[in-house]
């Protein structure tokens, strides 16, 4: 126990970050695809966030972080993400995000966007992306995930081979993603995030596996790093403190030697929390070709009905990122570090403060079946230690997952929970923790007669692709 605090009392301390933002608390939301947005512009659909964000606001979090905002319109990682579009600046679009920012910062908890671009795991149907139009990727590698002739030609139909981006196309990306920083600074938002992880654009830089590049943005680990130390550059130059400027980023891609490993990992880390910029970094990991069965582990995995001791002699690991995180300890740097995924217990969260490994939780699927579980539990002393804790909970009708032949939907189901629930909740209902994924399915079969078979897919197949996916947080 740190100085002698109880676990309740770490989880509370207030933070202050580098750019001078105040967090009540140790606590963070983190992002969750709200698929609730509507084309051709996809604007924060503020009458649903009035629902969701307005729960979260109220939830006594440390921090929100939003879903993920696309930067580019033509390029979404799947049907309902926000967008950040040309036109956002604009008087009737900005309104809408200033709404948002009202909305989700309501009761005194700051929030920042997390921008984001998925560069080649944009499914066909998901934007605004002309039919032949191919995805953006540093290189022209394809994904890999299955080996059969369906799982081939549905990634072929789905997603295809990217084209590899030019200086144009990366100078663009650059100026979608300032323009999103900027639209979350105007509309009133604490800050921004960059996605920077789980197989997106950002992170196919970073990978060797999917940078073959031999210019200035590739060939060298220090040159991976380009188009990351020139966003966070740019972005700080155009949105200096108090704003808040956060990095999202993998641990590891888990592709074996020709992907991401950590040591490699560790230096982007140790650039960013040196380079007095950035003012919190998120450790995450995975992206959507990696098999690794730590990346897999669900709520089931931790039926527990009471909470490990805490103690100064065992450490409790409950994140999945601890190892890595705890190498980063190793940097003795100032700015904070957030670590997400498989967090249940307020020991195990205060054990992590305690230890230095990180100094913020992150929270992402209790988000979405407890959303109310800080002020409810985890903050309320009137909870003792071993009853503090997040529901155990295990998606039920996974088994209809595993009789899908075509691996690129099958493996993609298990976040239609969450999806669905948020839209749920969007709508001003409660998350309904029953729901079977054979029940969601046949929904989107229902879809099929309106909306189209490739749409339905690509909302089936979106979850092995991003920031929000069931295996991570």
């Amino acid at each position: 126990m740190s100085q002698g605090k109880t676990a309740i009392e770490l989880i509370s301390q207030p933070l202050i970050l580098p750019c001078g933002l105040r967090l009540s608390n140790r606590l963070v939301k983190c992002p969750m695809q709200e698929t609730l947005a509507k084309a051709p512009l996809y604007d924060p659909p503020v009458e649903n966030f009035e629902h969701l964000y307005g729960k979260w606001a109220s939830a006594q979090y440390g921090l929100l972080i939003t879903g993920q905002v696309q930067i580019d319109s033509r390029y979404l990682s799947i049907a309902g993400d926000v967008v950040c579009h040309e036109k956002s600046l604009e008087p009737e679009h900005l309104d809408k995000w200033s709404r948002w920012a009202k909305i989700a910062q309501s009761n005194g908890t700051p929030c920042v966007v997390q921008l984001a671009h998925p560069g080649r795991m944009s499914p066909a149907g998901a934007g605004n992306r002309p039919p032949k139009m191919q995805t953006l990727c540093p290189s022209s590698v394809p994904v890999r995930l299955g080996d059969t002739w369906l799982d081939k030609m549905a990634l072929d139909k789905v997603l295809g081979i990217p084209r590899e981006m030019t200086i144009a196309d990366i100078d663009k990306v650059v100026d979608d993603w300032i323009r999103g920083a900027l639209v979350a600074k105007e509309a009133g938002f604490a800050g921004c995030q960059l996605h920077g992880a789980h197989g997106f654009l950002l992170s196919q830089f970073l990978s060797p596996r999917t940078n073959q590049r031999t210019d200035e943005y590739g060939g060298t680990p220090e040159k991976r790093q380009k188009l990351l130390r020139r966003l966070v550059t740019e972005i700080r130059r155009n949105c200096p403190p108090p704003y808040c400027l956060s990095v999202k980023l993998n641990s590891a891609d888990y592709m074996g030697d020709e992907g991401l490993g950590q040591d490699e990992a560790l230096e982007q880390v140790r650039w960013l929390v040196e380079c007095g910029m950035v003012d919190f970094v998120q450790i995450s990991g995975g992206n959507a070709e990696n098999k690794t069965s730590k990346l897999q582990r669900s709520f089931g995995d931790r039926s527990i009905s009471q909470a490990p001791k805490m103690s100064e002699s065992t450490r409790i690991r409950e994140a999945y990122f601890t190892e890595f995180a705890e190498r980063v300890q190793g940097l003795n740097s100032i700015v904070p570090i957030q670590l997400s995924g498989g967090f249940r217990s307020r020991t195990g969260m205060a054990d992590a403060i305690a230890s230095g490994v990180c100094s913020l939780i992150g929270l992402g699927r209790t988000a979405v079946l407890e959303p109310e579980l800080p002020k409810a539990v985890l903050l309320n002393p009137e909870y003792d230690d071993d009853g503090a804790l997040g529901m155990s909970h295990v998606i039920k009708g996974q088994w209809f997952a595993k009789l899908i032949p075509v691996k690129v939907i099958g493996s993609g189901l298990g976040i239609q929970f969450f999806y669905y629930n948020m839209r749920r909740m969007g709508n001003g209902l409660r998350s309904d923790p029953d729901a079977s994924i054979l029940w969601i399915v046949s929904m989107g079969i229902w879809e099929t007669f309106t909306s189209g078979l490739l749409g339905t897919m690509q909302k089936l197949i979106a979850g092995w692709g991003g920031g929000s996916r069931v295996k991570t947080d």
